[in-house]
């Protein structure tokens, strides 16, 4: 049996050389090969070309086969499909679309685009019609790829074979070189200023420096491989430009998503459309405010989606988001004003392992239906491209582009109707009796907000230390705001040079400071209390508040702890590993202010009394370290 198959193998090939190389055989030995075979000897792997749902299945398996083998085996990871076929669903290419994935890996997006187009070829037409054959003609040679690694171009054409496409379009090449660089299928089939749908997950750098793009021939061909002018605006670049346009404004490196960015665009036919995952940093940091005017001043934003923080997981932790843009056509300005779809992605189908989550059922059992929204999120977009309105909810609504902030600020949850329904509650409270709204960085002229300095502490760190008596004790984020000190770092200050004594000194908090955590998990609060202020070196994580006057400062931190503060940091909250706020987004959080005290002494009191109850339990937590049970032992 193995030769037989090993034989009927070769004769496949044989069809297919761009696929398979010269001579090549079936790794796996003939036991193995025989087992194999047993196993599927049941199983059709056989269908008619216009047999959509046998030829998703096959695809649908070989695609999950290589992405648990090829993950295994070199480290690389995949878009997820719920993703894929969102995006795909909101593109919705038509039969005879040039679509192209510039960043191909193994072709999940291609493969995905040519059912969706088969799909639409095989609705209302008749089982061997001649314009059924010419419908998925049109779809067999207009998908396109472009991947830079062979190994990934050779799986994405077999993959492409078990989808039941000739895998013509699926080519090797650098999206990022010259266009007349690549293959000649894509320079003659799919060149610039043809591609109707560009549909994208390119390679993020992850502000790694070894995943950055280095290579200065390639930086030159792009606006973004150079350094703005004081404007923040980028040189214009021309393909054929063999030198450094930018007159020596040439950046050492770039991170690769934003080159992938620009070029997506320029090679996309005007009047078209793209979508491209990329780092959720992009939509908001202000790192990258001069990226967000380019793109804006290039293209109409169709559609910003954040997703769910375990879209990746667990091969990657970084939180993402797909735009959708449209080119205008050429000489077309870009509108103005217009509305944009917003979507938040809450569910996504698996946890942080990467093990399925499933939907339950009104009893509360597990369905065979995955849990997660992005299938109603396209739904909803869908709905709103067409008719231009849409029901909104908290996960999907809309923003105008001409109500834009300052930042440019593209992420949804500045916009969610949930957050900006509390910020509009602060407001109100400007027309009430008594009562006034200001910042809380202007609540008093000695409020002092701040972070401590980032520095490297690791010299420093001495681990499990024996005896403590001559060390500092040093506490994380998360260890400052345990109720008892548990998480303790200990560092020995003699190694410490005059840059980290200074840091040190600079970290340490006085008693009555309230502390927010600004990274990860941000808006968590806690209270400096003695013990906390004179023993203990605090992380640079937690921004300091520095609040004079005690009903103030009792007042403020009732409010910092409420869900309200918590809705309205939420709004400023930015990152694309980790979520971060910064002393300026608490400086300017807006907090109702009586034109008494006495209109609010319950609240006043409940915040001195939390204050009281902390005092109190870190007093008991350090004469339970001195007096308790191993103070017997000892």
């Amino acid at each position: 049996m193995a030769k037989t198959i090993r034989s009927l193998f070769h004769e496949y090939a044989e069809q297919y050389p761009t696929v398979f190389d010269k001579d090549e055989d079936i790794a796996v030995g003939d036991s193995t090969l025989v087992e194999a075979a047993s196993v599927l000897q049941d199983y059709s792997f056989v269908s008619r070309e216009d047999d959509a749902d046998d030829w998703d299945l096959m695809g649908a398996a070989y695609e999950q086969f290589t992405h648990v083998t090829l993950k295994r085996q070199q480290g690389q990871f995949f878009t997820n499909r719920l993703v894929v076929k969102a995006m795909v669903d909101m593109l919705d290419p038509d039969i005879a679309d040039k679509v192209l994935d510039p960043a191909g890996g193994s072709g999940g997006f291609a493969t995905a685009a040519f059912r969706y187009k088969r799909r639409k070829a095989i609705d209302g037409t008749k089982p061997g019609s001649p314009q059924r054959e010419r419908r998925l003609g049109l779809c067999k040679n207009s998908v396109f790829l472009v991947e830079i690694s062979k190994r990934l171009v050779k799986i994405a054409k077999t993959a492409m074979l078990l989808t039941g496409d000739g895998n013509t379009g699926m080519t090797q090449g650098n999206s990022l070189d010259k266009y007349s660089n690549l293959d000649g299928w894509i320079t003659s089939h799919c060149p610039k200023g043809t591609p109707d749908i560009i549909i994208t997950n390119p390679p993020f750098s992850g502000q790694k420096t070894e995943s950055m793009m280095m290579d200065p021939d390639i930086l030159k061909l792009f606006g973004f491989g150079h350094r703005p002018d004081p404007e923040g605006t980028f040189p214009t670049i021309t393909d054929d430009d063999d030198r450094d346009a930018g007159h020596g404004t040439l950046l050492i490196r770039q991170a690769p998503e934003l080159l992938f960015l620009e070029r997506c665009i320029d090679w996309l036919k005007p009047g078209r459309r793209i979508g491209i995952v990329l780092p959720k940093g992009i939509l908001d940091n202000r790192t990258y405010i001069n990226y967000r005017r380019w793109m804006l001043s290039r293209c109409k934003v169709d559609a910003v989606v954040t997703l769910h923080k375990n879209t990746f997981e667990p091969d990657t932790g970084v939180r993402t988001c797909v735009l959708f843009l449209s080119k205008p056509l050429e000489d077309d300005p870009v509108p103005g004003d217009y509305t944009i779809f917003m979507a938040q992605s809450r569910r996504v189908g698996k946890d942080s392992k990467g093990e399925p989550v499933f939907a339950l059922d009104e009893k509360g059992s597990a369905t065979s239906e995955l849990d997660e929204d992005l299938t109603q999120i396209a739904e909803a977009y869908k709905t709103f491209r067409d008719i231009g309105t849409f029901t909104e909810s908290e996960t999907c609504f809309t923003a105008e582009r001409g109500e834009l902030d300052d930042n440019l600020n593209l992420n949804p949850q500045h916009y969610s109707p949930e957050l900006n329904a509390t910020l509009e509650k602060v407001s109100k409270f400007d027309d009430k009796p008594d009562w006034s709204v200001t910042t809380i960085g202007q609540l008093d002229k000695n409020i002092r907000i701040y972070m401590g300095p980032r520095w490297s502490s690791r010299s420093l760190v001495v681990e499990d230390p024996s005896d403590t008596t001559n060390l500092t004790p040093y506490l994380t984020a998360n260890g400052a705001l345990e109720q008892r000190r548990m998480t303790v770092k200990w560092f020995d200050m003699s190694r410490a040079t005059d840059k980290q004594k200074e840091c040190v000194r600079m970290l340490r908090v006085q008693k009555g400071d309230i502390l927010i955590s600004r990274s990860g998990t941000i808006g968590k609060v806690t209270y400096a209390t003695r013990i906390l202020a004179d023993k203990y070196v605090i992380s640079d994580d937690l921004v300091r508040v520095r609040v004079p006057d005690e009903n103030m400062r009792a007042y403020l931190l009732a409010f910092l702890m409420s869900s309200t503060a918590m809705n309205l940091m939420k709004l400023d909250e930015f990152g694309s590993v980790q979520q971060h706020l910064q002393p300026r987004h608490i400086w300017g959080l807006p907090v109702p202010v009586p034109d008494s005290w006495e209109q609010v002494s319950p609240i006043i009191d409940a915040g001195k009394g939390m204050i009281s109850a902390m005092e109190q339990t870190s007093l008991a937590d350090e004469s339970l370290r001195t007096n308790g049970f191993d103070s017997l032992i000892e």
